[in-house]
């Protein structure tokens, strides 16, 4: 005999699962965007992203962003210089992280310097670089003059406790990406320090979850024992690779909400074959 009690706990965590914004589809979308890109199938590119941004409603502006910049590009097509940039595989490069910028001309050395001015800023007014003045995808695409790919779609939950611990987990492709609770250190004007750990019920959960979990069931699991998250964020992660000669450079920038949260630049030479 069906157990109508369990059914009902499991339609309401269902419901508030659907409420804290879990995302619904379960295929690599940003892969088979990027690959819809690449072969210029600009329909095929522009539905999938239209399958994502409902999923995704406090990045909207970020992603529309990103559609107009497909919408461009499927009535001029992709140059072969942008393709070779957008379309080409990661390369592995080596261990050297400050190669040799080209000429003052060049991507490498314009965005290295732009960078560079970004990140002093960062030092004196706590900016992450590339956020003067809430930086846009648009604005950085402009700036090094081809578009981003989308690397990355995920979501970030959190549940605090009383003690100042909190459990984080973050899903990416309707998976389980990653599930901490730490200790944190709480510091007093004497200098001396006490290591808080998280309470129980969140080491419990750590060691039960493993990575490549479904999302849904994790979710509705730690929802179950703690309740609805205290913190709930989507992200967008952009990012843009070119080569100059042997250099080879990325730039990955992380929106959230629709603002910055994150970038990092970095160059390497690539290795000799």
């Amino acid at each position: 005999m069906m157990n109508w009690k369990q059914v009902c706990t499991g339609t309401l965590l269902g419901t508030l699962v659907s409420s804290i914004g879990l995302p619904s589809q379960a295929q690599d979308t940003t892969g088979k965007l990027n690959q819809a890109i690449c072969m210029e199938d600009w329909e095929g590119a522009i539905a999938i992203l239209d399958h994502i941004i409902p999923d995704y409603p406090k990045s909207q502006n970020t992603l529309a962003e990103y559609r107009d910049r497909l919408q461009k590009l499927s009535e001029t097509g992709l140059s072969e210089e942008q393709k070779a940039q957008y379309c080409s595989p990661g390369h592995p490069i080596s261990p050297n992280p400050n190669p040799v910028p080209l000429n003052e001309n060049s991507l490498t050395r314009r965005v290295s310097r732009y960078y560079d001015e970004e990140l002093w800023d960062y030092i004196h007014t706590s900016r992450e670089p590339f956020d003067s003045d809430g930086r846009s995808y648009e604005e950085i695409t402009t700036f090094v003059e081809f578009p981003g790919r989308i690397s990355n779609l995920s979501y970030y939950y959190s549940w605090s406790a009383e003690n100042g611990t909190y459990l984080a987990a973050t899903f990416s492709d309707h998976q389980l990406e990653e599930l901490s609770a730490d200790e944190v250190i709480d510091c007093q004007e004497n200098n001396e320090c006490d290591r808080i750990s998280p309470p129980a019920e969140f080491e419990r959960l750590v060691e039960r979850f493993e990575v490549g979990m479904n999302a849904q069931a994790v979710l509705q699991a730690i929802v179950r024992e703690l309740g609805k998250p205290s913190l709930q964020r989507e992200t967008v992660v952009y990012s843009w690779q070119f080569q100059e000669g042997e250099t080879f450079c990325t730039i990955d920038v992380d929106f959230s909400n629709d603002k910055v949260i994150g970038s990092s630049f970095g160059c390497g030479m690539l290795p000799e074959s």
